[in-house]
């Protein structure tokens, strides 16, 4: 990796990578250009040595998880440059993609704020621990600003959850969840009391599913549920109620 990267490799005596986000110029982390460079170094690596990784854990070096899309870049963008920005967007998912069929555990260790691009990294994971602090949060809020998330977010809840929970839960009202809530409402698995057990929660999940593989990606895997239209309603009703 380069100096300049976003992201600091850091692997133990067992091969366990650990995967830092911290981005030297800015005191949070943003889905800009050189997180992307980043990204696809650390996907690029992970592939070239996946048959001795034993698993990965991600997590930052911030305050904050990740703080997602980089409203500069987003705000700049012009129908010259859509294209470019368009391809960035690719390029994430498809190292995100990377991540989650390395065929090894990688685990979400979440000690901040994880909005937006900083969850859909989470999402990408086998499995997401936080920590049990106020500043703690996850979601996808994209739809306060009038976006969609871009990096496989509406993809992933949808195949977690569900059409109608994914929407409900995440997509259509944008709720920034806390560590009780998150983990009530399936968005996160774990709740660590400190830094210390957020790691060590991250670790024993690694060493106790040495093969992972995300739920979609088994054979016979079907998208949970339908929508909360009870079967006595009538067929042009609304899926979802009225307010």
């Amino acid at each position: 990796m380069t100096e300049s990267t976003t992201i600091r490799w850091e692997e133990s005596d067992d091969h366990v990578v650990t995967l830092v986000l911290d981005d030297p110029g800015q005191s949070a982390n943003t889905m800009n250009a050189a997180f992307i460079d980043s990204l696809d170094a650390v996907a690029a690596r992970l592939t070239k040595h996946r048959d001795t990784v034993r698993g990965v854990i991600v997590t930052s070096a911030k305050k904050s998880f990740f703080a997602g899309g980089d409203l500069r870049d987003l705000i700049s963008v012009t129908p010259e440059t859509a294209g470019a920005s368009f391809e960035a967007g690719m390029r994430v998912k498809r190292s995100l993609r990377v991540l989650e069929t390395l065929g090894k555990p990688v685990v979400a260790a979440i000690n901040g704020a994880a909005l937006g691009g900083g969850y859909e990294i989470a999402l990408a994971c086998h499995h997401r621990v936080i920590l049990d602090s106020p500043a703690a949060r996850v979601g996808l809020p994209e739809v306060t600003l009038g976006l969609l998330p871009g990096g496989g977010g509406v993809t992933r809840t949808v195949r977690m959850f569900g059409v109608a929970d994914a929407l409900r839960k995440v997509l259509l009202e944008g709720t920034r969840y806390g560590p009780a809530r998150a983990l009530e409402a399936g968005l996160v698995d774990e709740i660590a009391a400190g830094p210390d057990e957020l790691l060590a929660r991250a670790r024993t999940f690694v060493d106790a599913h040495p093969h992972s593989a995300q739920p979609w990606d088994a054979s016979g895997y079907r998208i949970p549920g339908g929508t909360p239209r009870p079967r006595s309603s009538p067929p042009d009703s609304p899926p979802f109620p009225r307010r």
